[in-house]
C-alpha cells in the first residue's frame, strides 16, 4: 500500500531527495553483487531459495487472493525406483511397466482436492493406485493416438486437478515395440487389422523375418497371394536360402498360377536342401498344371524316395499316373494309400473310378459298393456302378443304379442319357425316349441325345418326328455323315426328293462311303428332274461295281431318256454278266424295238425264248414285232403261243382274230 504526503518546495529538499537517490542505487548496486556472488558460490542454495520464495508468493496467491494452486512435481514410483516428475518432465511408459504415483506437491495444504488422471485408465483419480503400461498402450493401439512408438509426447499425460479443474499436465510417451504389434496382430481374430499391426511391426524393425512371414502367411489366407509373394521375396533377400520360405513362395506361385515360376523356386529349394520332400511334390503340382506329366511323375517319385510312404503325395502320383494312362501304376499307388489311410474316402472313390477305366467291372462292383457303403449318398457312385453292371451286360442292375443315382442327382444329363441307352438295350422304348427327352430338358444342345431320339423316331418309322431332331443335331455336328444319311432317307419317305438329295449330297461330302446311298441319291435327283445327275451318279456306281442291279437301273435310266443305243450296250453288259438269263436278251429286244430296228428286236426275242421258252409277254412281244413288219402268220404263230401260255392274256386274245383276218386280205 502507498502513501503520500505534503509538497516539499526549496533547494535543500531537492538535494536530500538526490543524496536519497544516490542511498538507494548504491544498495542496489551491493545488492546485485551480493546476489551474483551467491549464484556464482552457491547456485543450489540459490535456486533454493528462490523456489521457496517463489512457493510463499503462490501459496499467498492461493490462500489469500483465492486464486488456482501451483503444482510444483509428483513422485511416481516405477518398477520399484521412484521418480520426481514436474510439468515440464516427458513420462515414458512400455509394455511391460507397472507404477503408482505416492505424493503430489502443490499450493493446497495435505492435498484435500487435488487429483491425478489418466486418460481412458485407472477412473477418475489414479494417485497411490497400481498402474500397468499394458492398458496405456493397448488404449493407444485401439484409438490409433499420435506419439505411438515416436521420440515425442503424444495425447496422453498425468493431468493434476484441482476439484476438477486443471492445474498442470504431465505428457506421457507411449512407447510400442514391434513385439507388442506382433502381440495385437496375434490376439486379433480379424485378419485386417492383423496386416495392420503386422505392417506396423515391420516398419520399426524392416528386418524382423518372422514377423513378415506371419504377414505373409494371412496375406495368403486372405486370398492377397500377390502380397504374400512380395513379402516372402523381402524375406529371401535378407535370407535367400530359408528352405521354409522357399517352400511357401511356392505355394503361392502355385495358387496364382504361376507355375513357371513355382517350379524356378522348387527346383532353388532342392539345391538348398536335396532333401525336401515337399518342394519336390510342390514342383511335381506345378509340371502337372502345366501339363508335362511325365516330368511331374518324376518329381513326386523323387519325393517319394525321400519320404517314402507319404500318402498325399502317393495320391497325387497316383493321380498323374492316370493323366498319362497308366491305370495300373495308379491303382497300385491308391491302393498304398489306402494301406496307409483306410478312411481316406477320396482315394476310395478314385481306386473305384481307375478299377472301371481298366475294364476290371468286377473290381470296380465291389470298390463302387465301399463307396457307397461310406457315402450312401454319393450319386456318382451310383451312376458308376450302373457302368460296371452295364459292361457285364447286367442291364437289370444297370437301369437299377442308374435310377438310384438319379434320385439322389436328378439334374444330372449324363446318367439320364446313361439310363435311356440302358432301356434301348432292354428294348424298352417309351422309357428310353423319355429319359432323352429329359436330358433334352436339362441340356437343349446336347447333339448325342437328339440324334439318339431322332434315330428311335427313325426306327418305328416316326420320320416326321425324327426329322428336326435330326436337324437339330446336324448343326451342332455339321461334318457327322451319317446324320446326313437318315435325314435323307427320312425326307425320301416324306416324299421330300428335293431335301432328300440335299442331306445326300452332305452325307458323301463328309466321308459316306455307303454305295445304296448314292443310289438313293440318284433316285432323288431323277424324281427331282435332274436326268443328267442321276444317270451321271448312276453310271459312276456302274463302273465301279458293275451288278445287274445297278446296270438294270442305268439301262433304265438311259431308256426314258431315249438314249437306246447308251441302254443296248448296257444290256449287253447284263446278257455277258448272265449268258444264259432270257430277260437281259428280251430287254434288248425291247431296247431296239423302241430304236425302230425290228429285225434286231426279233433276233433277241427269240435268243430270250431258247432260254425262257414260257414267257407268254415275250412271244406277245415277239408277235407285234413279227406283225410290223408284215409277218402275219409267225405273228399269229406268236400270239397264239402266248395265249396258250397264259389264257388270261388279252393281247394276245384280241391279236389272234386280227392276224387271221390279216393274212386272209395278204392272200387276197
Amino acid at each position: 500500500m502507498e502513501y503520500k504526503s505534503g509538497m516539499a518546495s526549496g533547494s535543500g529538499r531537492k538535494g536530500r531527495k538526490s543524496a536519497r537517490i544516490g542511498v538507494v542505487l548504491l544498495i542496489l548496486v551491493i545488492l546485485t553483487a551480493v546476489s551474483l556472488t551467491a549464484v556464482f558460490l552457491y547456485p543450489e542454495k540459490v535456486r533454493a531459495i528462490a523456489a521457496g520464495w517463489n512457493r510463499v508468493q503462490n501459496a499467498f496467491s492461493f490462500i489469500v487472493l483465492d486464486r488456482k494452486p501451483h503444482f510444483y512435481s509428483l513422485v511416481l514410483e516405477k518398477n520399484g525406483k521412484d521418480y520426481r516428475l514436474t510439468a515440464s518432465d516427458i513420462f515414458e511408459v512400455f509394455y511391460r511397466d507397472e507404477f503408482v504415483i505416492k505424493e503430489i506437491s502443490t499450493d493446497v495444504l495435505f492435498g484435500g482436492g487435488v487429483a491425478v488422471d489418466i486418460e481412458g485408465i485407472g477412473g477418475k483419480d489414479v494417485f497411490r493406485k497400481l498402474l500397468k503400461g499394458i492398458d496405456l498402450v493397448d488404449r493407444a493401439v485401439l484409438t490409433g493416438r499420435g506419439g505411438v512408438g515416436e521420440n515425442r509426447a503424444g495425447d496422453y499425460a498425468l493431468r493434476i486437478t484441482y476439484r476438477g479443474e486443471p492445474i498442470a499436465a504431465i505428457p506421457i510417451r507411449i512407447q510400442i515395440t514391434p513385439q507388442d504389434w506382433l502381440r495385437y496382430a496375434r490376439s486379433s481374430g480379424n485378419q485386417k487389422v492383423q496386416i495392420e499391426y503386422l505392417k506396423r511391426a515391420i516398419a520399426l524393425n524392416r528386418e524382423d523375418t518372422n514377423v513378415r512371414r506371419m504377414l505373409a502367411s494371412i496375406y495368403l489366407h486372405a486370398g492377397m497371394t500377390g502380397d504374400a509373394i512380395a513379402q516372402y521375396q523381402e524375406i529371401l533377400a535378407l535370407k535367400p536360402n530359408d528352405t521354409a520360405v522357399l517352400s511357401e513362395l511356392a505355394k503361392c506361385y502355385l495358387k496364382s498360377g504361376q507355375y513357371e515360376e513355382a517350379i524356378r523356386i522348387t527346383v532353388q529349394a532342392v539345391k538348398a536342401n536335396p532333401k525336401d520332400d515337399a518342394a519336390l511334390a510342390d514342383m511335381a503340382l506345378a509340371w502337372g498344371h502345366l501339363g508335362n506329366w511325365k516330368k511331374a511323375i518324376a518329381a513326386y517319385e523323387d519325393s517319394l524316395k525321400t519320404r517314402p510312404g507319404n500318402p498325399a503325395v502317393m495320391f497325387k502320383l497316383g493321380e498323374a499316373y492316370e493323366k498319362t494312362g497308366q491305370l495300373g501304376k495308379a491303382a497300385e499307388q491308391y491302393q498304398r494309400v489306402l494301406e496307409t489311410v483306410p478312411k481316406a474316402d477320396h482315394v476310395a472313390v478314385a481306386l473305384a473310378s481307375v478299377t472301371l477305366k481298366l475294364g476290371h467291372y468286377d473290381d470296380a462292383i465291389r470298390w463302387h459298393r465301399e463307396v457307397l457303403k461310406r457315402q450312401p449318398k454319393n450319386a456318382a457312385a451310383y451312376a458308376n456302378l450302373g457302368l460296371a453292371y452295364g459292361s457285364k451286360g447286367l442291364t437289370r442292375e444297370e437301369i437299377e443304379n442308374y435310377r438310384k443315382a438319379i434320385e439322389l442327382n436328378p439334374g444330372d444329363p449324363v446318367v439320364h442319357f446313361n439310363l435311356a441307352t440302358a432301356y434301348e438295350k432292354a428294348k424298352k422304348e417309351p422309357e428310353a425316349v423319355r429319359e432323352y427327352q429329359k436330358v433334352l430338358e436339362l441340356k437343349p444342345q446336347d447333339s448325342d441325345s437328339q440324334e439318339r431320339l431322332g434315330d428311335l423316331h427313325f426306327k418305328a418309322r416316326r420320320f416326321s418326328e425324327a426329322v428336326p431332331l435330326y436337324e437339330k443335331a446336324v448343326k451342332m455336328s455339321p461334318r457327322k455323315a451319317v446324320i446326313y444319311t437318315r435325314l435323307g432317307f427320312a425326307y425320301a419317305e416324306l416324299k421330300k426328293p428335293a431335301q432328300s438329295a440335299a442331306n445326300y449330297e452332305q452325307a458323301i461330302r463328309y466321308g459316306a462311303k455307303d454305295p445304296h446311298l448314292r443310289q438313293s441319291l440318284a433316285l432323288s435327283y431323277s424324281q427331282t428332274g435332274k436326268t443328267k445327275e442321276s444317270i451321271a451318279m448312276y453310271e459312276t456306281l456302274a463302273a465301279a461295281n458293275p451288278t445287274t442291279e445297278l446296270l438294270n437301273t442305268l439301262a433304265d435310266a438311259y431308256m426314258k431318256e431315249k438314249q437306246y443305243d447308251k441302254g443296248i450296250r448296257i444290256y449287253k453288259k447284263l446278257i455277258a454278266l448272265n449268258p444264259k438269263k432270257a430277260a437281259g436278251y428280251a430287254s434288248v429286244a425291247y431296247a431296239y424295238g423302241l430304236k425302230g430296228d425290228p429285225d434286231r428286236q426279233i433276233e433277241y426275242y427269240l435268243k430270250s425264248l431258247k432260254f425262257d421258252s414260257e414267257d407268254d409277254e415275250v412271244y406277245v412281244n415277239l408277235g407285234a414285232a413279227y406283225e410290223k413288219k408284215g409277218l402275219f402268220q409267225e405273228a399269229l404263230k406268236a400270239y397264239t403261243t402266248a395265249y396258250e401260255l397264259n389264257p388270261d392274256s388279252a393281247t394276245a386274245a384280241r391279236k389272234i382274230p386280227q392276224m387271221k383276218i390279216r393274212i386272209l386280205r395278204q392272200k387276197q
